[in-house]
Formats: C-alpha cells, structure tokens, sequence
C-alpha cells in the first residue's frame, strides 16, 4: 500500500521556503490526522532525502503535536475533562514517542487489579489502606528525582512503567489510579500545591492522605500545623476542592517547569500554550 496523491503533494511541500505554504502543508496534515501521518511513516521515511530527513522528521513531530493540542482543546470543553485522556495528550504534546496502546493498557491493567482488591463492602478507610498497600507495595510507585528535574521522573507514561517519578507525578498517578478504582480522591489545592482528599456522598472532606508517606491518613489539625511549618496561616476559606481538570492543568505546569529549566525553548513554548487553554491559572 502507498500513500494516497495527496500525501505525496504534502511532503514534497514540507521543506518549501515559503512560511504560508509549509503552514497550510501542516494545517492540512493536521486534519487528515493520526493516520495520514502513520501512512508517511511507514512508507516514505525511506524516501525522504538524506539530507532533509531530519527536518521532515522534525516537521511530522510538530504535526503529531498540534494534533494533541488540538484533542486537547476539544476534551477542555468538557465541564469534567478525563484525567487519564488529559494526561496523556499533554504528554503527547511533550513527547510525541508517547505509545497510546501501552498507556491506556498499563492503566487499564493496574486499575482492573485495584478494583478487585478493594470491592465489597468496606469502609472508606479499608478501602484507602488497601489502595495505599497496591500503589506503593505492589506496584512499587515511589519517589525519584526529588528535584524535579528529570523528565524520566516526569512524563506520566514512562513513570507508569518506572514507577519511579517526582512527587508531583506520582500524586498525580495515586490521583489517577484511585479515581480509575472509583474512590471519591480528589486534589485540595491552595497556592503553591495541593493535597489529597477523600470525599463523602455530600462531597465532605472525610480525610486526608499524606503522599510523602505512602498516602497515610490524618486530619485536619495535622493540615494546619502543615501550613503553620511552611509559614503560611491556614485560612479553609482560601483552600478549593479541585477536579480532573486542575490535575491536568499541574501537570502542564510541571512539564513547563521541567523544559524551561532544561533550556529546550521550543517545547517549553509549546507546553505554555497548553497552560493559556487554563486560563493562565498557575498552581505550584
């Protein structure tokens, strides 16, 4: 099979000195999509000149991104966007060599394992503790990079693999493996980070969970001598209960955070024009 006439048009327009031309090359490949791309891949990499091929490579990358971009715009619309489609398209925006299949089976497969271990009936606290046992013991989830500065540690399909990553990414896995299971976990959130939760049927908060600590349980009065440490007064007033969207929108912030200080100017760029679909909001 090769690629249909149009295709062929395409790449042979994608190194043409004329901006507007290339930017209509990519426009187009950006609605043909995923396929058309795949179909350049497989079958013309070995036609692209030597000389070139780089700069066709490079070309496709920033069509698979604006693909994922453009997914993810759409998914923002939603009043309560999915976490696990959010992360990865942001990924994907980072990393185009983000593999979708492995994602969602990796998820899929841990999720599946929670689901039987915590079913029946069992009190929120049971529940939590056998989250806890799963996520750090058996599936091994912990702490690397302390600093936060390896993207290894930082992209959410290669610390689902690791399952070593920074402390933000692997609050935002317990975020989304508890929620795949079903449990009410969502993110409390103040200025400068946020904690994890676990809701009643009125949307109380029943507890909290202490990451640092393989999602131990405590309660308010430990929050406030928290803030109290860090040299912030505890004000309940100013702390919001978040959604999958605000995950996202961290996630975002941590991967901009990541590339800006690694100088890579180019997907830094492109991670601050996922933060603009939030409005700006900055949250760590």
């Amino acid at each position: 099979m090769r690629p249909d006439t149009e295709l062929i048009s395409l790449i042979s327009l994608m190194d043409d000195p004329d901006f507007v031309i290339r930017n209509a090359v990519r426009d187009r490949l950006v609605e043909r999509g995923e396929e058309a791309l795949e179909q350049i891949e497989r079958y013309c990499i070995h036609d692209f000149p030597v000389a070139k091929r780089e700069s066709y490579l490079d070309f496709i990358d920033d069509v698979k991104r604006d693909i994922a971009f453009e997914k993810l715009s759409s998914l923002l619309e939603s009043p309560q966007p999915l976490l696990e489609r959010g992360l990865f398209l942001v990924t994907k925006i980072a990393d185009t060599s983000c593999e979708e299949t492995i994602y969602y089976s990796t998820i899929e497969n841990l999720a599946e394992d929670i689901s039987l271990e915590i079913a029946g009936e069992k009190t929120p606290v049971e529940r939590v503790k056998i989250f806890n046992y799963l996520f750090f013991r058996r599936f091994r989830f912990h702490h690397a990079d302390a600093k936060i500065e390896s993207l290894e540690g930082a992209l959410a399909d290669r610390v689902l693999l690791s399952r070593g990553g920074n402390p933000v990414t692997i609050s935002l896995l317990y975020f989304l493996l508890s929620r795949s299971a079903g449990l009410p976990v969502y993110p409390l959130c103040f200025t400068g980070g946020f904690v994890p939760v676990y809701l009643d049927n009125d949307g109380k908060i029943l507890f909290y969970l202490n990451i640092f600590k393989q999602g131990s349980i405590f309660l308010e009065e430990t929050l406030v001598q928290f803030f109290d440490d860090i040299g912030m007064k505890y004000e309940p007033e100013s702390l919001k209960i978040e959604q999958e969207r605000a995950l996202v929108a961290i996630y975002t912030e941590l991967l901009g955070f990541i590339y800006k200080n690694k100088g890579n100017t180019k997907i830094y760029e492109r991670i601050e024009r996922v933060t603009e679909l939030f409005g700006g909001r900055r949250y760590l």
